[in-house]
């Protein structure tokens, strides 16, 4: 009488039910896995590592109570003339990366990053006898490297009287698959004034 109350489940039914609960849980696991690589962000600009100006700096105001502990550069504007700001960038993440150059940004048409160059410098430095043209640059997890971003500016008619910027969009790839950007906060601002 026992024996009919209980029912036993077929062996292929059971090992066909694991099989599916693991398939669940190995998609789950590779499709966060696939979105945390997606957000990877590991650039970064510390400013303990070193920040410079170029040739052109109006002022250098240094951090102020309630000013976020940055120095601001302001350039002084001529037309055509570009700014140039040297920094740290460094690749704090777990993969090697290659940055290939700038993302473009049109949040301020006065205010922008143009290009980007590289130093050969052993400092931050912007000086124009160490700037050379950008090639893709190898980051592995704990590298770091001197590079410059030309900013391009333009005062004209309808210019806001006061822009500023203290990020930079930088293009990289990683693992052989993803590519993406990311805004890298600097240590410092740049801000251009447009005089009437």
């Amino acid at each position: 009488m026992a024996a009919i109350g209980t029912r036993q489940r077929h062996p292929l039914r059971v090992a066909g039910l694991v099989a599916a609960v693991l398939v669940l849980v190995a998609a789950l696991a590779a499709l966060v896995l696939f979105l945390w690589l997606r957000a990877y962000a590991p650039l970064s600009a510390p400013g303990n590592f070193g920040f410079a100006p170029g040739p052109g700096l109006g002022a250098d105001v240094e951090p102020v109570t309630g000013s976020g502990g940055k120095t601001v550069f302001i350039p002084a504007y001529r037309k055509g003339r570009p700014f140039d700001t040297a920094f740290t960038l460094r690749n704090t993440g777990r993969f090697a990366v290659t940055v290939t150059g700038l993302a473009e940004d049109r949040s301020h048409p006065e205010l922008g990053p143009g290009d980007l160059l590289t130093s050969d410098s052993s400092t931050a430095s912007a000086d124009p006898a160490n700037v050379h043209a950008f090639h893709d640059l190898r980051l592995d997890p704990g590298d770091a490297a001197i590079v410059v971003v030309r900013w391009s500016l333009s005062c004209g008619s309808g210019s806001e009287a006061e822009v500023y910027s203290d990020s930079v969009p930088l293009r990289f790839r990683y693992l052989s698959t993803f590519t993406r950007t990311q805004a890298v906060r600097l240590p410092f601002a740049v801000t251009l004034r447009c005089q009437g």
